[in-house]
């Protein structure tokens, strides 16, 4: 069994370390009930995954449709992003989580939990003491097309942070 690919008891597959494997891109399925309105999910395994979505066709694009040989290069620039100051003291931290940078100066792990319904992406930054997660899903039986987005953040360390966030598309 290789360890950074895998499936857990619940039949979720995860990928460790997901931005550094080879790229690949999916759809969530449009299910949305006997009354609710379906939405398309484009992702990729790069930044913070979700390179577009939408209703109906790539024509009524809510996050405009990109191909994937674009999406590859493109979301995690133009998609969801977060940013963090942190203050230590008289000292001023800047953190992304989910960038792609090689010379990130954190030390992280990153995973990607792949549902048939949703996808949740995980960074720990192990040098600040900080968990980040990201749970994207559709959801079913509304008579509006919707993808929800639930972000958040732990604080793993046993002394007090002073942060301030900014985060979206």
């Amino acid at each position: 069994m290789n360890s950074e690919y895998h499936l857990n008891d619940d039949g979720a597959f995860i990928i460790e370390d997901y931005q550094h494997k080879k790229v690949f891109s999916n759809f969530f399925p449009g299910v949305a009930g006997l009354w609710g309105i379906p939405i398309w999910v484009f992702y990729i395994n790069r930044g913070q995954a979700i390179s577009c979505f939408g209703i109906e066709s790539k024509d009524k694009a809510i996050l405009e449709f990109q191909p994937a040989n674009r999406a590859y290069r493109l979301t995690s620039i133009q998609g969801f992003r977060t940013f963090f100051k942190i203050v230590d003291g008289k000292k001023q931290k800047y953190y992304e989580p989910f960038s792609n940078s090689l010379d990130c100066p954190y030390k992280v792990r990153q995973r990607m939990v792949i549902q048939s319904h949703d996808l949740t992406i995980e960074e720990v930054n192990t040098t600040l003491g900080l968990k980040m997660s990201v749970h994207y899903f559709t959801l079913p039986q509304e008579p509006y097309a919707a993808l929800i987005r639930r972000v958040s953040l732990e604080n793993m360390s046993h002394k007090t942070i002073h942060a301030e966030c900014v985060d979206g598309l």
